[in-house]
């Protein structure tokens, strides 16, 4: 029986006016800022409430449908992989429609996503980073999914370490789809030159060692870095953290201030202000392609792109270890929001089980670099045959064995992740003394972490 198609009405907060389902919305008119998603909606509405749908544009052959609204942040090639899966969904069946809306970036996606539940309009789906979805669940706007699942799709679909990460209190509320974690890339043509090692160091210590190696090592006729670093993500310092027996939090309880946590960042201080190994760049990834720097520690969803620009042979490792291991799970996830009605999350689940099964689970995976998240695609005949060709591939899949999710102060706390940017750009461009930089950001911080305490315990559990 085909689905009933839910009506679609005007609203006041409407995205867009005549856009076509593959434009890119922009968030420019959004007023709404993270620190929305601290209690300014969700708990006071009852599990019955519905919201409207965004609006958009659904095409002619498509308008007996019942529409899905999809809210996305990937543009370019994985926003033509995604729709590519779209276009499949809509061939392989005949009730559903759904209309992918795309802001460019996470963040744009989690202020508009704010702002849209205060107007009381939700999408059916959304995309969802690692650390934005858990302030979604604490304020109650996401739909459980455990209910969902049956015997043609159960939970036993996904990976277990990923499938483990959007669960709480034994409910599944954010399903991973998008997901990555850093690698450690390096230039095998200027390592061989140099006389380095074709692999990944062994540990920070080694990694800065190999770096004095390097030093004074120039290509066409300019000075080649060991690394290029981003201050515009703490994810990696998030990693090299743990690696140096630190985090960010233990719970909610503040660990940035401890003896493991400033050797983290005093290394990145050392590698790059006393060893001249290191700067700070826009586009660590870009500079590495070019040759300018040695290394870069990136993500595994950036590993088919520097694949294909890079003139030279690229190798990838682990990241290094120090005290333990220190690996970051991170990209997206998708939910579904609790105040759309029952028709539109029933199809919502159709659009998510299409997108995680079968062929459209493979053509993500090799057509974005993004890690399986699925048994089926891990497994698939496609998937194996890439590993086998490009011991680089190989090389992401089995890191994640020794990866982790991030800590809970970085998940549940907006304000986290721009207090760490701040710091580590401090430290990165001008060389700020660690300790006092980290004091003053767990200082910030302790109050964003006592507002949500209580709405943590709640809903999570101390």
């Amino acid at each position: 029986m085909p689905i009933p198609r839910s009506p679609r009405r005007g609203h006041a907060g409407r995205l867009a006016t005549g856009l076509t389902r593959r434009q890119v919305l922009t968030a420019g008119a959004v007023t709404a800022t993270v620190p929305l998603l601290a209690g300014c909606f969700g708990g006071g509405a009852g599990s019955d409430t519905v919201y409207e749908q965004p609006s958009g544009d659904v095409p002619a052959e498509f308008q007996d449908r019942q529409r899905v609204v999809l809210w996305s942040n990937w543009t370019s090639n994985n926003a033509k992989v995604l729709q590519e899966n779209i276009d499949a969904f809509h061939e392989a069946q005949s009730d559903i429609f759904c209309e992918i809306q795309i802001f460019e970036g996470y963040d744009n996606v989690e202020a508009k996503l704010a702002a849209s539940l205060q107007a009381k309009q939700v999408p059916d789906i959304s995309v969802l980073s690692d650390v934005v979805w858990n302030r979604f669940y604490l304020n109650d706007a996401l739909e459980p999914l455990t209910g969902y699942f049956d015997d043609s799709f159960g939970t036993d679909s996904f990976h277990e370490r990923f499938l483990a990460e959007g669960t709480v209190k034994d409910d599944i509320f954010w399903l991973p789809f998008g997901r990555s974690t850093p690698l450690f890339y390096y230039n095998r043509d200027i390592f061989a030159e140099v006389g380095l090692p074709d692999r990944a160091p062994e540990t920070y210590e080694e990694y800065r060692e190999w770096a004095k190696e390097l030093k004074g090592y120039s290509s066409g006729g300019n000075d080649v870095a060991m690394r290029a670093y981003t201050g515009a993500d703490d994810w990696y310092f998030q990693g090299s953290s743990w690696a140096f027996g630190g985090g960010y939090s233990d719970g909610l309880d503040m660990l940035l201030t401890s003896e493991a946590t400033v050797a983290a960042l005093e290394f990145d201080r050392a590698f790059i202000h006393d060893d001249g190994a290191g700067y700070l760049s826009s586009d660590p990834s870009g500079d590495f392609v070019a040759g300018s720097a040695a290394t870069v520690l990136e993500s595994t969803g950036s590993l088919r792109g520097i694949l294909d620009a890079a003139e030279f042979e690229v190798g990838c490792g682990f990241l290094p270890t120090q005290q333990t291991t220190g690996v970051p799970t991170g990209g997206g996830g998708v939910s579904i929001f609790r105040y759309a009605s029952d028709e539109r999350k029933q199809a919502a689940w159709e659009v998510i089980k299409f997108l995680s099964t079968g062929e459209p689970s493979v053509r993500w995976t090799l057509g974005t670099g993004y890690m399986p998240t699925t048994k089926a695609a891990l497994e698939s005949a496609e998937v194996q045959q890439r590993a086998e060709e490009n011991p680089n591939f190989r090389v992401a899949i089995d890191q994640l064995d020794v990866a982790r999710g991030p800590d809970v102060v970085r998940r549940y706390v907006p304000e986290c992740v721009p207090e760490a940017k701040t710091v580590i750009q401090a430290v990165y461009s001008g060389g700020a003394d660690p300790e006092p930089t980290l004091a003053t950001m767990q200082a910030n911080l302790e109050p964003a972490v006592e507002k949500i305490r209580p709405l943590y315990e709640q809903r999570v559990g101390s």
